[in-house]
């Protein structure tokens, strides 16, 4: 690696680190209960899909995971009591996952982290510098898209 490459690496690596943890950090701030960034992604999903019938099959194919992990998850979920399942009126061989309020508590206060973090880093740039910035990341973005799309 040249000189570029491996400053590059580590601002990436220290960058996806510190977002983690202090996305961490935050959450244990604002609620009360115990939950993971996994298990907060998870709930975001579930929430955005609040007026959708949302299946353990939906949950795996969004979040780009097995089957098995999905239904290990949803289970860890419902157990801490974030989630409800209910047979499907229509197929009752389904089940309907939705947020209880709990889980939209620990969705909302997830929510207004992301919220908060992107008017925070926002509010570092000028309007030039957000566009260069923008256009930076969302190109990173799609190369990553790309690798795992593979």
């Amino acid at each position: 690696m040249d000189d570029f490459e491996k400053s590059l690496n580590h601002v990436l690596v220290e960058t996806f680190n510190s977002i983690l943890r202090f996305e961490e950090s935050s959450l244990k701030k604002i609620v009360s209960t115990p939950v993971t960034i996994t298990e907060a992604h998870m709930l975001e999903v579930i929430g955005d899909r609040e007026n959708e019938e949302t299946t353990v099959s939906e949950i795996s194919s969004l979040l780009g995971v097995s089957m098995p992990t999905a239904t290990v998850a949803v289970k860890k979920l419902e157990s801490k009591e974030f989630i409800k399942k209910v047979p499907c009126a229509i197929d009752g061989r389904r089940t309907i996952i939705s947020l209880t309020e709990k889980g939209k508590r620990i969705n909302k206060a997830h929510s207004l982290f992301h919220k908060r973090m992107v008017k925070n880093i926002s509010g570092q740039f000028q309007d030039d510098e957000k566009e260069i910035l923008y256009r930076a990341v969302t190109k990173l973005s799609e190369f990553f898209k790309d690798k795992v799309e593979v």
